[in-house]
């Protein structure tokens, strides 16, 4: 079975998007010292989410072929 999750643009759009959603919120509502961590946290959340996502769908499909 295919996963729409086996697309990368789709896991890079997911991670993107969440980065985003911290850089919005850190830049309207957060003071500078901790505006800075936010956006470390969402360079971080732009990098591995797409990762975690790529090593979720290896996981499915070994599980899918050894069953």
């Amino acid at each position: 079975m295919s996963s729409p999750l086996e697309n990368p643009i789709l896991r890079h759009g997911i991670g993107i998007s969440g980065a985003l959603a911290l850089v919005v919120v850190g830049t309207l509502f957060l003071e500078p010292p901790i505006r800075y961590v936010v956006y470390a946290i969402a360079v971080v959340d732009a990098v591995v989410t797409p990762k975690i996502l790529e090593m979720a769908v290896e996981q499915e499909q070994q599980t899918e072929s050894s069953a």
